[in-house]
Order: C-alpha cells, then structure tokens, then sequence
C-alpha cells in the first residue's frame, strides 16, 4: 500500500513537471512582452518621461492632466463614435453575410473566397487602396460620382465626411474574417432544427430570429469582443495613412494620439496615462459584453 502511494506520488509530481516544462515558453513569452511592458507602463504614467531623459515620479498629474485636455476628450469621444459604428455595422454585415452563403453550392463557394480577399491584403495596403480610391481629384469614386452629374465629394478632406470613410474602409477590410466565425457557428447548428421549424410553419425571418440567433449567441460575442478591441486598437494603421487624424481632429482616435503624443511631442509619461485609460476603456466595455452575454444565457 505504501509503495502504491509513493509511486502515485512519482507519478504525480512527474506529470506537474511535464505541465510546467510545457507552460513556461508560453508564461515566459507573456511575461515578458505582456506583464512586464503592462508594469513599466504604469510606472511611466506616474513620471514626468519624456524622450531625451529619466522621468521623475509625480503621482496622479498625468491623468489629472490629460482628463482636463480638451483634445485628449475629443479623441476619446471620435474612438468611442468609430468603436461603435464599426461594433454594430460590422457584426450585423458579417451575419447576414454568413446566413446568405451557408451554402455548399459551386457559386457560393467562390462567393466566399473572393469576400475573404480584403482579409488578406495588409492596413497599410487597404489605406492607400481606399485613399486613392476616396481622392476629391481623380479618385474612382469621384469619377463615378461626377459622371452621374453630382458634385465631387471631398471624403478625406472634410471633416464631416472622414469619420464615415475611414468606418467604411475598415469595414471593408475586417467583415469578411468575422463572416467566416459566424459562417463556422452556423455550421453548429442542426438543420433537423430547421426542418422542424419549417414543418411548424415559420418562415426564413422567423426561423432567423427564433432559432439562429439564440444558437448563435456565443459566437456573436467573441465577435463583438473581438470587433471592439480592434477597432480601438488597431485602427492605428488606416488613420495614419490615410488622414493622420485630420481633418481638424475628426479622425484622431485616441491610439493615434498616443503615438503623437509620445513620437511627436516626446511626452512619454502623458502617452503612458493615456494608453492606461484605452486599456481601461477597452476593459470596460468587453466586461460589460460578457455580462450581457452571461445574462442572456441564464434567462
């Protein structure tokens, strides 16, 4: 009995080494490309860095600071509008998409494939694509516009207009990836669920609200999750080429003016602040997805 237990005991101890000899590359990799930056950018927020010399520790000033920047708010409130748009257009676009090429046909197979071709090409490409494509002079959709007898837009150039052209622009670039998701998700779904439904007499929209959507309801959230971090995070390409935050500000997302912040005006310490507050910001708003997610599975 005691031999049993000392060997179970071995056993044991040798398949927790094997765990951790599998699991440390991985908490290595996190710890120090995550943890570690994550650490030091804190600390940052609490200086006075900035890009030619050692910061000093001065509190809460940075976020007392910015919070009372006007254009820090205006960057903030731009984010937040583009977030949104992109959040609800871009699911709702990549579900219809999803339902109407559910379908193992020749045709929408090829459908398929020639939607997923945005995904593939990278930001910078898709922003000086659709910069072109957007120019108030010899832009193809100016042409198009003008040839049909209305007035050339100027897209980029006003700010009334930006905002919309760049959501649309990254729309375009990501809704075919997040299409595929929810294309996988409907694949989950029995089609003897279907049959039932069609048997009781619903039709397609009733068959889409009653039974897909319910069915559906854990792949929408990664979808929403995913979509928000993205939007907010990586929007820093698109913005860059193709307006760097103009005009007057009405493209400005708030990771754009981070990177402002800190390569142009060399304020490091400010930059952190504000890179804390986007994580909190992001945080924030996928915690509350969750929620909403847990709620609606317990009812």
């Amino acid at each position: 009995m005691g031999s049993n237990q000392i060997l179970k005991e071995k056993n044991r101890r040798s398949e927790t080494i094997d765990a951790f000899v599998f699991i440390f590359p991985a908490l290595l990799i996190i710890s120090i490309f995550i943890i570690y930056p994550g650490i030091r950018l804190f600390w940052y927020s609490l200086t006075d860095i900035e890009l030619m010399g050692r910061g000093e520790f001065i509190g809460l000033k940075n976020f007392i600071k910015i919070l009372s920047s006007y254009s820090f708010r205006k960057s903030l409130s731009v984010s937040a509008i583009f977030m949104a748009a992109v959040v609800v257009f871009q699911t709702t676009l990549s579900l219809l998409a999803a339902v109407l090429v559910n379908d193992e046909t020749p045709i929408i197979k090829m459908c398929r494939v020639l939607y997923f071709l945005p995904v593939v090409f990278s930001f910078v490409v898709v922003g000086y694509l659709w910069r072109g494509l957007y120019n108030s002079d010899y832009g193809l959709i100016n042409e198009i516009i003008s040839a049909i007898g209305f007035k050339k837009q100027g897209f980029l150039d006003s700010p009334d207009q930006a905002l919309m052209s760049l959501i649309i622009t990254c729309i375009w670039k990501t809704w075919p990836f997040f299409m595929m998701i929810l294309l996988a998700g409907l694949k989950e779904i029995p089609p003897s669920l279907y049959e039932s439904a069609e048997i009781d007499g619903a039709g397609k929209i009733r068959q889409f609200i009653a039974l897909t959507l319910p069915m559906m309801k854990r792949s929408i959230l990664f979808v929403l999750v995913i979509t928000t971090m993205d939007s907010v995070v990586k929007v820093f390409v698109p913005v860059f080429v193709m307006t760097s935050g103009g005009p007057m500000g009405s493209t400005d997302m708030l990771v754009h003016h981070i990177w402002r912040t800190a390569f142009r005006l060399g304020k490091f310490g400010e930059a952190s602040a504000m890179s804390v507050i986007l994580f909190l910001f992001v945080l924030i708003i996928n915690l509350l997805q969750l929620k909403i997610g847990e709620n609606d599975e317990t009812t």
